[in-house]
């Protein structure tokens, strides 16, 4: 439970220091890159708290230009885990809830990271062709196919919207396997476990070698189970069919 509580206390003491200069900053001007300054201190203070021990590999299958990266998600801790490996350039599409935390949601607005709703599938399409425009201007956009956290830790079937996004805009996606993240920080729970966590991105997946969202979306999902740890897949895991938008 100490573990637990000193990476709570890190949060509340960082996200101010860090994150209102972003909103101070990203308001006056919006394409300044303190985002990615003050993200990655931020993001080491949290994982260093939480006693994970970062192991990061494929950074050279970064695109030299804009590109969707696909991550899968166990944990909160995912986010800083993936504000030290991804480029600076690249913009969260993350989930409606955390935009209203005091500071970080703030701090995400002001840096032009992207909402989205999913219980509103209106919203969630409006919040789609936001990212498609983004990534048109030059900005690489982060999404989570799974949709949310995963409950037990296994890899959960794809959403299929970021997909489309991908066809869309004409832009590789990368394959990002977290891996260890779920072990030492379970939704719902304050009990830390340090441990590795471990990062992967696997080589770009191109829309014009695949003909739908479906088949795309499958290829991402079958290059981040490949990464995983058995206990981190349902069986077939690879296998399973996308979800819905």
């Amino acid at each position: 439970m100490f573990r637990g509580m000193l990476t709570v206390l890190a949060f509340l003491v960082a996200t101010p220091v860090f994150g209102l200069p972003i909103v101070v900053v990203g308001l006056l001007r919006p394409r300044s890159d303190i985002f990615l300054r003050c993200a990655r201190p931020w993001s080491r203070i949290l994982l260093a708290a939480a006693g994970a021990r970062m192991e990061i590999s494929g950074v050279e299958h970064i695109p030299g230009g804009p590109c969707l990266f696909a991550a899968n998600h166990q944990s909160l801790l995912d986010i800083p885990a993936l504000f030290l490996v991804l480029p600076g350039s690249a913009r969260f599409l993350a989930k409606e809830s955390l935009f209203r935390i005091p500071v970080l949601g703030w701090a995400m607005t002001a840096s032009g990271c992207i909402p989205i709703d999913r219980s509103n599938r209106a919203r969630a399409m409006r919040s789609l062709r936001e990212a498609a425009g983004r990534v048109r201007a030059g900005r690489s956009v982060v999404f989570f196919p799974e949709g949310t956290r995963s409950r037990d830790g296994k890899l959960a079937p794809f959403k299929k919207g970021g997909f489309h996004l991908a066809l869309e805009a004409g832009v590789p996606v990368v394959p990002v396997a977290v891996s260890g993240s779920y072990r030492i920080l379970r939704p719902g729970s304050l009990r830390v476990r340090p441990g590795p966590l471990r990062v992967h991105l696997s080589a770009p997946l191109h829309p014009a070698q695949h003909a739908t969202a479906e088949e795309l979306s499958a290829a991402t999902r079958a290059s981040i189970a490949a990464v995983l740890s058995s206990d981190e897949l349902l069986p077939g895991s690879a296998l399973l069919p996308a979800g819905s938008a």
